[in-house]
């Protein structure tokens, strides 16, 4: 009876191949779609990136002459308005004085036209910054808000200087009222400079 039970027994070894047999066919796996799409993207990565490294230099370029045309064209318009502003003031003040003017007069509208220079000299000055860094600064916006409301303190104080007892009351209200708007502006701009100044001394990493 033992000699026939120890026959029976199943034999271990014999059962191994085909264990390893299931453990290897387990493993294998197809190919998914997905993994042929990864395969196929890195070559229409590599042309998209042709693509942009031969169109971003030639558009580069091409911004560059523009803005250079353009602060070439706010170059010459600054000095006309200034070659502008002198003569009209000679001819005003000395040459050819019209009747029921002064020199104070001449002399604010020859302030007004400089500070009118001073303007576009600023959006030049913003122009060629853009050319040398590619990019664009809010600090020369804020300088040109804060000569612009300038000139028209200016121009008013010197009107009410003047013409101050010919003004009607409403007229003279209203040019109170402006003079308030203008010099409320310019302490927001300079308020405004101060903060970007103190951000760009302790700048703060992100």
């Amino acid at each position: 009876m033992q000699s026939t039970q120890q026959t029976q027994a199943p034999s271990p070894h014999h059962d191994a191949p085909q264990r390893d047999h299931q453990s290897n066919g387990g493993d294998e796996k197809p190919s998914s779609p997905a993994d042929t799409e990864v395969s196929l993207s890195p070559p229409h990565n590599r042309q998209s990136d042709a693509v942009r490294r031969a169109i971003m230099p030639w558009m580069g370029g091409a911004d560059a002459v523009m803005y250079v045309l353009i602060g070439v064209v706010f170059l010459g318009g600054a000095l006309a308005m200034l070659v502008y502003s002198v003569s009209v003031f000679v001819q005003s003040a000395f040459l050819h004085p019209a009747e029921g003017s002064n020199f104070a007069d001449s002399v604010v509208m020859l302030i007004n036209d400089l500070l009118l220079v001073m303007i576009i000299m600023e959006v030049l000055r913003t122009i060629g910054s853009y050319i040398e860094e590619r990019g664009a600064s809010l600090r020369p916006f804020l300088f040109i808000g804060a000569i612009s409301a300038t000139r028209r303190i200016l121009a008013i104080g010197a009107e009410m200087s003047i013409h101050g007892d010919k003004l009607s009351p409403d007229e003279f209200n209203r040019r109170i009222i402006d003079l308030g708007v203008n010099a409320g502006v310019i302490l927001t701009i300079v308020v405004a400079l101060y903060l970007l100044s103190g951000r760009n001394l302790n700048p703060t990493d992100e």
